[in-house]
This record gives C-alpha cells, sequence and structure tokens, in this order.
C-alpha cells in the first residue's frame, strides 16, 4: 500500500501535527472489490479500511469516511483542529452533507 496523500493538520495546543494519510486502492485479497485506507495520527490514532466494488468508489468512500471522522470529532466541534493557524474552520477538504450544519463545506 502506497500513501496517496499525506496532510497535516494543527491541534490548538500540541507542538505536533496531526498526520492524515489517505493510501493506493488495491485489489481485495478476500474477495472481489477493492479496499482503501485512511489513517489519521495522534491524538486520534486511527484508521480505516473501506471498501467499494471498484477502485474509484473504494477511493471516494474512503475520502467520505476521513472526512466524516476529521469534521464529526470533537477536535473540530470544540474549534481544537484546523490548518493554517485557522481553528474549527475548513481542513482541507469538504465535509459530507450530513455535516453541513457543522462544517459548511460539502463535498
Amino acid at each position: 500500500m502506497a500513501v496517496i496523500v499525506e496532510h497535516h493538520l494543527e491541534l490548538k495546543g500540541a507542538d505536533h501535527k496531526v498526520v492524515v494519510r489517505l493510501f493506493t486502492p488495491e485489489p481485495r485479497k478476500d474477495g472481489p472489490g477493492w479496499k482503501c485506507r485512511f489513517e489519521i495520527g495522534e491524538p486520534f490514532s486511527y484508521g480505516l479500511d473501506v471498501y467499494g466494488e471498484w477502485s474509484i468508489q473504494a477511493l471516494v468512500l474512503a475520502i467520505s469516511g476521513l472526512s466524516a471522522t476529521l469534521y464529526a470529532s470533537d477536535e473540530y466541534r470544540e474549534g481544537q483542529l484546523g490548518i493554517a493557524g485557522e481553528f474549527g474552520d475548513f481542513l482541507g477538504l469538504p465535509a459530507p452533507a450530513v455535516l453541513l450544519d457543522e462544517a459548511p463545506y460539502p463535498f
């Protein structure tokens, strides 16, 4: 699995960046279809394999899952997560429509 996107977010008061990675889709080993992984570093320490019938579907679903995880986090909702010194605002990727009340940057 190769990283295709690495993004760095800021956490208010932390002296390190939150590293976000999205990996290339790859064929599933346990059946038909594709999987795409995303990971969010400390303090989230979260990763998820997302599955789709096609590689592009797995990729789009992984981006959506990553976005939903970040925008729905307590850190974002409390204005602690940001980018370029701006906290509780746009994180560099669109938010799913279900979160538009909190993150008005839709897919």
